[in-house]
């Protein structure tokens, strides 16, 4: 084994790190499938777990870490890869004891700005003194505004969903409200108005910004993965709407590419991807500048996807950043 991947939760980050299985010189570990017992994993989730530690000291920590870990790591480990919900002081000064030798490598699937509020011991200047390469796929602000790696949030395409399935939808969105209701509720008016057949599913939502009588579907905890993208790959069309201080795509965009979806957004950038094909792909500033016919036809969709954004990628970024 040349790799060890510490990645979240497994019914989401599964799906994103699947190639990664596969590879006999990878090991893919999840907070919440650290050992067969239940009662283990619970215990590492709540070991883990960000908000726990924001607010407790947990006591022994080093001689859980070494229970717990003992059986993924060994001697031929060249790169320990963790997401930034791994990120706590103590973990770290544990891997860097036991492992002086091996390179550390974080990677941020969101921005900065958002893992700083959540985690009061993510501050990014002395994260970069403790990893080796620090990967953002935010390449409009994070990138050059902390000096850190460009790399985008690969992805393993999922073969259950290799052929095409039947639209039931002109256009779906799933993702947590955050600071984009006022934005969703007009594009769901104007949608629902025009008689676009929709599925808005929201987690998080506060009571006041919640339309009455609509069918929009309100949820206090994510919808599976697996379940997501079945009833994005039903839509005829991807809605991606950016959070205030994101400044680059998010997973929504990638999902488009991969199963070969129209894509309506408000990320300005994406016309300078590589991807980007006004065909397939409509930018819009505010509510009224979608044009509802793009959403409404029926089209052959193809960015001639090759496995681009697989993991297996983050090998060559290794080699390249890391050498």
């Amino acid at each position: 084994m040349k790799y060890v991947f510490l990645d979240d939760n497994y019914g989401i980050a599964h799906i994103l790190m699947r190639d990664l299985e596969k590879r006999p010189d990878c090991k893919v570990v999840y907070k919440d499938r650290i050992r067969n017992s239940r009662i283990l994993s619970l215990f590492c989730l709540v070991l883990m777990c960000t908000r726990i530690n924001n607010l407790i000291n947990i006591p022994f920590k080093r001689l859980w870490y070494r229970l717990l870990f003992s059986i993924h790591f060994g001697e031929d480990i060249e790169v320990i890869t963790m997401t930034a919900g791994w990120y706590h002081k103590e973990w770290i000064d544990y891997v860097k004891t036991t492992y002086p030798c091996t390179k550390l490598v974080l990677i941020l699937r969101d921005t900065v700005q958002s893992k700083s509020n959540y985690n009061k011991d993510f501050k990014i200047e002395e994260i970069k003194q403790n990893f080796d390469l620090i990967l953002s796929y935010d390449n409009a602000h994070d990138v050059p505004e902390y000096g850190l790696t460009y790399a985008p949030v690969f992805m393993s395409k999922i073969e259950e969903f290799s052929s095409p399935l039947q639209s039931k939808y002109d256009i779906v969105w799933i993702a947590d409200a955050k600071d984009r209701m006022k934005i969703i509720n007009s594009l769901y008016q104007r949608f629902t108005a025009n008689g676009l057949k929709t599925f808005f599913y929201i987690f998080r939502a506060k009571k006041s910004d919640k339309l009455p009588d609509s069918n929009i579907i309100y949820a206090n905890h994510y919808i599976g993965r697996m379940d997501m993208l079945r009833k994005q790959l039903e839509s005829n069309c991807i809605l991606e709407v950016l959070k205030g201080d994101a400044n680059s795509n998010t997973l929504r965009f990638w999902e488009a590419v991969i199963y070969n979806k129209k894509l309506c957004t408000n990320w300005a950038g994406v016309v300078d991807s590589p991807y980007y094909d006004s065909r397939y792909i409509q930018v819009f500033d505010n509510p009224e500048d979608l044009d509802l016919d793009f959403i409404r036809e029926r089209i052959d969709v193809n960015y001639n996807y090759q496995g681009e954004l697989s993991p297996v990628k983050l090998l060559d970024v290794f080699n390249q950043f890391l050498s």
